[in-house]
C-alpha cells in the first residue's frame, strides 16, 4: 500500500519539476535576444579592452604583451592625473549645481506656475537636441569678442572682451554651463516625477498645522525626494563621467589640456597618439573610478533614503 501511494506524489513531483525545467528554458529562450545584444555589445568590448591593456601595442604594430607596464605607463603621465582632476571638478560642479537647479524649478513648476506644460516643453528641449548642434550654437555664443555673451557683459556695461575657451579655468567653466543647460531638462523631469508620488494630504495636513513653504519642503517635500534624489545623482554622475561631445566640439581637451577629462584623455591617447595599449588601461581604470563612486553613493545614502508618503 505504501508502495501504492508513493506512487502519484512522485509523478506529480516529476510532472512539477519537469513544467518547471520547460518553463526556465522558455524564460531564457525570451531573454536571449537581450542577452545576445548584451553579450556581444557590451560585456565583450569590455572583456576586450581588459586583454588589450596588457598588451604593448600601436598603430601599424603587432600587439606584444607588456603585462601592467600600460598601467605603470599611464599611472606616469602627468597628463593623466590632469585629466583626473579636471573630471572631478567638472562632474562635481554639474551634479551638485545641475541637480540643485533642477530641484528649485521643479518646486516652482510643481506649485502651479501657468503654462507648465510649455515650460516642460523647453527645458526638455535641449536634451533632446544633438549636442554637435548645440554645441555649434554655444561655440558661437561663447566666441571672443563678437560673440553673444560679450555682447550681453557690454550691453550690461562691462568692457573688453573675455576669452572663454581660450584660458584653460574659463573653458572649464564653459563647458560646465553648457553641461549644465543640456541636462537639466532631464533631471527636471525626474524631480517632477518624484513630486507627483507624494501624497498631497501630507501638504494639506502641513498648511493646517502652520508650516509655511520653507517648513513643508524640508520636512516633507525633501525627506520624501531622497529616492528621486539618489537616482539623479547617480544617472548625473554617470552621464558627467561619460560627456566627450562637447568637450571635443568646443574646447578639444585645451587649452594646456585644462577640459581634458578621462573620457578625452582616452580618447587622444587611442586615436590620436594611436597607443592602444595605455588607452585601454585608462579605460579600465575609468571604468573601476565609475565603479567605485556609484558603490560609495549608494552606500553613503542608504541611510539617509526615506521611502513612501
Amino acid at each position: 500500500m505504501a508502495s501504492l501511494t508513493r506512487t502519484p506524489l512522485m509523478g506529480k513531483r516529476r510532472q512539477n519539476t519537469h513544467q518547471k525545467t520547460l518553463q526556465h528554458l522558455m524564460n531564457l529562450w525570451y531573454l536571449a535576444p537581450a542577452l545576445a545584444i548584451l553579450l556581444v555589445f557590451w560585456i565583450m568590448p569590455m572583456l576586450l579592452v581588459v586583454l588589450f591593456s596588457l598588451f604593448s601595442w600601436t598603430y601599424g604594430t603587432d600587439p606584444k604583451w607588456a603585462g601592467l607596464s600600460q598601467y605603470h605607463l599611464v599611472f606616469s603621465d602627468p597628463v593623466f592625473w590632469q585629466s583626473i582632476r579636471v573630471t572631478l571638478e567638472f562632474v562635481s560642479a554639474v551634479v551638485v549645481i545641475g541637480s540643485l537647479i533642477s530641484l528649485i524649478l521643479a518646486v516652482l513648476l510643481y506649485r502651479g506656475i501657468r503654462a507648465v506644460g510649455l515650460f516642460r516643453s523647453l527645458y526638455f528641449l535641449p536634451y533632446v537636441l544633438p549636442v554637435v548642434a548645440t554645441s555649434t550654437i554655444w561655440l558661437w555664443i561663447y566666441q571672443s569678442p563678437l560673440g553673444v555673451l560679450d555682447r550681453f557683459i557690454h550691453a550690461l556695461g562691462g568692457s573688453g572682451s573675455i576669452n572663454w575657451l581660450a584660458e584653460p579655468n574659463l573653458a572649464l567653466l564653459a563647458l560646465i554651463i553648457f553641461t549644465i543647460w543640456f541636462s537639466f531638462g532631464f533631471t527636471l523631469l525626474l524631480f517632477m516625477a518624484g513630486l507627483t508620488n507624494i501624497p498631497p494630504d501630507l501638504f494639506e495636513a502641513a498648511e493646517v498645522d502652520g508650516a509655511n513653504s520653507w517648513q513643508q519642503f524640508f520636512k516633507i517635500t525633501w525627506p520624501l525626494l531622497t529616492p528621486t534624489t539618489l537616482f539623479v545623482v547617480v544617472i548625473n554622475t554617470i552621464n558627467a563621467f561619460q560627456s566627450f561631445t562637447q568637450i571635443y566640439a568646443l574646447t578639444g581637451g585645451g587649452p594646456l589640456n585644462g577640459t581634458t577629462t578621462l573620457t578625452y584623455y582616452i580618447y587622444e591617447t587611442a586615436f590620436k597618439f594611436f597607443n592602444f595599449g595605455p588607452a585601454s588601461a585608462a579605460a579600465v581604470i575609468f571604468f573601476i573610478l565609475i565603479l567605485t563612486l556609484t558603490g560609495l553613493q549608494f552606500w553613503v545614502s542608504r541611510r539617509s533614503i526615506q521611502y513612501g508618503g
